[in-house]
């Protein structure tokens, strides 16, 4: 087994009694004080994740934006400056080989993947610059940590940081820009996986340490990688490896808003396509169950004792009180309000198909 990797910030995380575990390669926290009040901090008032964990690619060059349009399902080549979208990377067949955010700062095109993928993407991405021609890619995920200060007290602390005349407050959802922050400039972007009001800091590795610090200070509880999974799933947002894979396309995955099928091509395009005309034949739900049946990944979801489908992701909904989950249901048993049993462990449980997400609330656009 490969030596795991550590962020800048690890020495933080185990000063803070972090229960570190192995996550896509790295000793992430899973931890702090406990899944459920850290995700209930995030809920209402504030917490900072460490997710510098994620790969940060930056595409430069005489066409950046024509590479990008080919590469991913969005349309990068209109992104404003200072405007970030969430996209995808498809292979052939229309299956997902990740999600991403992409923005535009400048002439560069920032780009951020997740953690296991870090690597693939990589290869991935150069190797069709290479054959595009007119865009370089480089790897800064070494050289810049990426903070993620999520809650609805997230505004008012970073405005303290960046002084009340930075006009921070006026950032707008998916738009990011430079401020100067403990003498460094760093790239702020109002983006976020909890579903809250939530920024993400770009900052120097070197600079990361005293950031963290600083957001402490201001209140901001730390949290991990166990808080980010429940806040995600309640929102109904996916993680690579369960709700999205090679295997289902963004259309079985309710994510056809991502799809610009106007582009003139793009890799998987011909095969959504073809799939948007015979229409898909499994369709991304929700599950929900009692707070004693807690539906897990891999759990067998049952129609009159038949197996259908298997859970992509489960857990308890701490905002909700109930178990939920996610699978790719045939489209005859996805709609709303169909009843399924779920196998936990040698009985079976009613549970119920809903659309996502499960948790309505969210403050993120605010």
């Amino acid at each position: 087994m490969s030596e795991l990797k550590r962020t800048p910030l690890y020495g933080k995380h185990l000063a803070a009694g972090a229960k570190i575990v192995p996550f896509a390669g790295w000793e992430m926290p899973v931890s702090y004080s406990g899944i459920l009040d850290e995700h209930n901090t995030v809920r209402e008032n504030l917490g900072i994740f460490d997710v510098s964990h994620m790969g940060r690619f930056r595409l430069t060059g005489p066409h950046p934006a024509e590479a990008l349009d080919y590469l991913t399902t969005g349309r990068a080549s209109a992104l404003e400056d200072g405007q970030f979208i969430y996209t995808m990377i498809l292979n052939e067949r229309g299956g997902v080989l990740d999600d991403l955010l992409v923005g535009r700062h400048g002439g560069v095109f920032l780009v951020v993947v997740n953690a296991a993928n870090l690597e693939p993407d990589f290869a991935h991405i150069d190797a069709w610059c290479r054959r595009l021609g007119g865009a370089d890619l480089a790897d800064e995920s070494g050289k810049v940590a990426l903070l993620a200060l999520q809650g609805t007290q997230s505004r008012a602390a970073l405005k303290k940081l960046t002084g009340e005349d930075s006009g921070f407050d006026r950032l707008a959802y998916y738009r990011m820009a430079v401020f100067e922050i403990l003498g460094e400039e760093m790239v702020v972007s109002r983006t976020g996986y909890t579903g809250e009001l939530g920024y993400e800091i770009f900052v120097s590795s070197r600079k990361a340490p005293q950031l963290w610090d600083e957001l402490v200070a201001l209140g901001a509880k730390p949290c991990g990688l166990g808080a980010r999974d429940t806040l995600r799933l309640e929102m109904g947002y996916p993680l690579y490896g369960h709700e999205l894979n090679q295997e289902h396309t963004p259309l079985e995955a309710n994510f056809s808003w991502v799809v610009d099928f106007d582009k003139k091509d793009f890799i998987g395009k011909q095969a959504l396509l073809a799939q948007r005309e015979a229409g898909v034949k499994v369709r991304l739900r929700g599950i929900t169950a009692s707070r004693r049946d807690i539906p897990r990944e891999g759990y067998r979801l049952l129609r009159n004792g038949k197996e259908v489908a298997t859970v992509a992701s489960g857990s308890i909904a701490p905002s909700l009180g109930i178990g939920i989950g996610t699978a790719y249901l045939p489209v005859e048993l996805a709609t709303p309000g169909e009843k399924l049993e779920i196998e936990l462990r040698g009985r079976t449980a009613e549970v119920e198909v809903v659309k996502l997400p499960f948790y309505r609330r969210g403050t993120a656009k605010d």
